[in-house]
């Protein structure tokens, strides 16, 4: 099926007032212009486009609110997760995970080893965003991760986007919250949060990430829009992933589900904070530059 661009839900148009209510954006009146052109003033170079006018800023808000309200209408028909799959996600826990991490990652205790296994290249850099993913609050942790995790990471993006596309829904990302951790930042998130594991952790081994899911980032904007209105858009596809969290949730679920199957993550479904804690369990190929 072809991907709809679209979103859905009662309260749209009155949301579409207030952009900034998803928190990152400011309100912002999509109908205001520059000031008219000087009598005088240099005509626009030949072959630039035309300034958009009130009127066509008032239609593409109005295309936006219409695919809003159509992907919201499709979410609603997407399953979250069974019981069964739940418990299927809730199976390997974290000294399973953790056996792996130590058999197929690295551990940097700090700047100066981080910067070396990157210059031989066992660690890597995460894109902060990409098509595929965005990283979010990383406040104990820094986005670094072997070549394999970044390898999991897009494939599990591109897998996921696949059964966006399948749905006919646009491609929403995923969103990451924790990547690799230093003794230090594993050590003082410990002392701020009691869910953090006690002992050594899977994400001090550059294999192991958090993707959020409660939490999806708006696709790309296609195409290309004024900054308002692609601002409006990120903030409203916000709102809609928000309520229906649940239905993203289960398609995500059933994507890590499958590569659990097939050897290539370690997953559990995690009770005490809203995330997938992945770790890789294969060598995994990615592109050096992820768009």
């Amino acid at each position: 099926m072809r991907a709809i661009w679209g979103w859905s839900g009662a309260g749209l148009l009155v949301a579409a007032g207030v952009a900034g209510a998803c928190g990152r954006t400011e309100n912002t009146d999509l109908t205001r212009t520059e000031p008219a052109r000087a009598e005088g003033a240099a005509p626009a170079a030949p072959g630039a486009p035309a300034a958009a006018t009130p009127s066509d800023l008032a239609e593409e808000r109005a295309r936006i609110v219409a695919r809003v309200d159509s992907v919201d209408r499709a979410l609603r028909k997407v399953r979250g997760l069974t019981r069964e799959e739940r418990s299927s996600l809730r199976q390997d826990v974290n000294a399973e995970q953790l056996a792996v991490a130590q058999s197929g990652g690295v551990r940097a205790s700090g700047d100066a080893e981080i910067a070396r296994l990157r210059r031989t290249g066992r660690l890597v850099e995460l894109e902060d965003t990409t098509s595929y993913w965005v990283l979010r609050d990383l406040t104990y942790s820094v986005p670094f991760s072997t070549p394999s995790a970044r390898g999991m990471l897009l494939e599990a993006s591109r897998r996921f986007q696949a059964r966006m596309d399948e749905l006919g829904l646009p491609r929403f990302r995923l969103t990451v919250t924790s990547v690799l951790r230093t003794d230090e930042s594993q050590a003082d998130l410990r002392q701020r949060n009691p869910n953090a594991a006690a002992g050594v952790s899977t994400h001090e081994y550059g294999t192991t990430m958090d993707i959020s899911h409660i939490r999806f980032a708006p696709p790309v904007a296609k195409p290309a829009l004024p900054p308002e209105l692609a601002q409006l858009q990120d903030s409203l596809m916000e709102d809609v992933a928000k309520r229906h969290a649940s239905a993203l949730q289960g398609e995500l679920g059933r994507v890590l589900r499958d590569m659990r199957k097939e050897g290539k993550v370690k997953v559990m479904m995690e009770r005490q904070q809203p995330v997938y804690h992945t770790t890789v369990a294969a060598r995994i190929r990615a592109p050096e530059h992820v768009e």
